[in-house]
């Protein structure tokens, strides 16, 4: 998801407008000209939509707790799927599923752990003897810093979480959708799939080993009817992001400045990339709508992998890796 192809400089430079550091002399971008923008597309209330195209479906996503995947859990119940939420942010993802009420519920799932990921799916076709869609949605950020100062034990633990707990939800989905010779999976990318120096190497590297796990795994699994894509988002403005920023600045950063970045790097003048958007695009792939699309990287970028980057300061210097919910380091 992660991306800001961007100078260095320029970066720095959106990041002290944002924390008020910088000259009154540069000024951000104006932002989407109805004020209450973020709120209207990333709102935790949805309505209701008049088509439910998830109607009957039962679906995993995890990372569900917070950021994309709680805003595809509130998306999908509105479409009328039963919603397992699973997440290792327990805290977090119990009220939430609370929150949604019914056709939702909450599961602890750590998804570098296969006996909780075989858990999570059992759970699901459990609840009505089918499981129709598995989003993998759950990553971090992980290793950071130069390539000749990266930790191998933080790289280990960001292609566990980020790459290997993508394989075993793909795994363990189609332990049950293959015999029902139908179902839809769907796995978290990143513009940084397609694209160098968006994001740290290790980030990269996970993300763009996800498109070769798209491509293989179609071609095995069209034979019983199932499909698997990825969808790849520039920023959004959520926790996730939020942490990033920190981990750049090393200073803290508001989910309010968060948003501002966001708007601010914007390919579109009148608007950024938001959780709802690539809900909403979770959702087409999902649905029947999209049931000849498969093996397919569906960039959520508004163009912006279609040029050439800058250089970003991601490789300058080693920090300890940025985990779930924002903790620094292994320990």
């Amino acid at each position: 998801m992660l991306s800001f192809c961007k100078s260095r400089g320029s970066v720095l430079r959106a990041l002290s407008l944002v924390l008020n550091t910088s000259t009154a002399a540069n000024k951000c971008k104006p932002c989407h000209p109805n004020s209450n923008f973020f709120h209207r597309f990333n709102s935790s209330t949805i309505a209701a939509p008049k088509l439910k195209r998830l109607d009957g479906k039962v679906a995993v996503i995890t990372g569900a707790a917070s950021g994309i995947g709680a805003m595809a859990a509130r998306l999908f119940v509105a479409h009328g799927a039963r919603v397992v939420m699973a997440d290792i942010q327990d805290e977090l993802g119990l009220p939430l599923s609370e929150e949604i009420g019914d056709g939702a519920e909450y599961i602890h799932c750590d998804v570098s752990r296969e006996e909780d990921i075989a858990a999570v799916a059992e759970k699901a076709y459990s609840l009505e003897g089918h499981l129709d869609i598995y989003y993998n949605s759950a990553g971090i950020l992980g290793a950071l810093g130069s390539i000749d100062q990266l930790k191998v034990n933080e790289y280990d633990k960001t292609l566990t979480v980020n790459l290997r707990g993508t394989v075993l939800g793909v795994k363990h989905a189609t332990r049950f959708m293959k015999p029902a010779r139908k179902g839809s999976i769907i796995c978290t990318g990143s513009i940084a799939s397609v694209i160098g120096g968006c994001s740290p190497h290790a980030y990269c590297i996970s993300k763009t080993a996800l498109t070769g796990l798209i491509r293989s795994a179609a071609v095995e699994l069209r034979d019983f009817g199932v499909r698997i894509n990825m969808i790849s988002p520039d920023a959004v403005a959520t926790s996730f992001v939020k942490y990033a920023l920190e981990s750049t600045t090393n200073s803290p950063v508001s989910l309010e400045e968060t948003r501002q970045f966001v708007s601010d790097f914007s390919v579109f003048e009148n608007r950024a990339l938001t959780a709802l958007d690539v809900a909403q695009a979770a959702v087409f792939l999902a649905s029947d709508e999209s049931g000849f699309i498969s093996g397919h990287n569906l960039m959520l970028d508004g163009s912006s992998t279609v040029t050439r980057p800058g250089r970003h300061n991601w490789f300058d210097a080693y920090s300890p890796m940025v985990r779930e919910g924002g903790e620094r380091g292994l320990d």
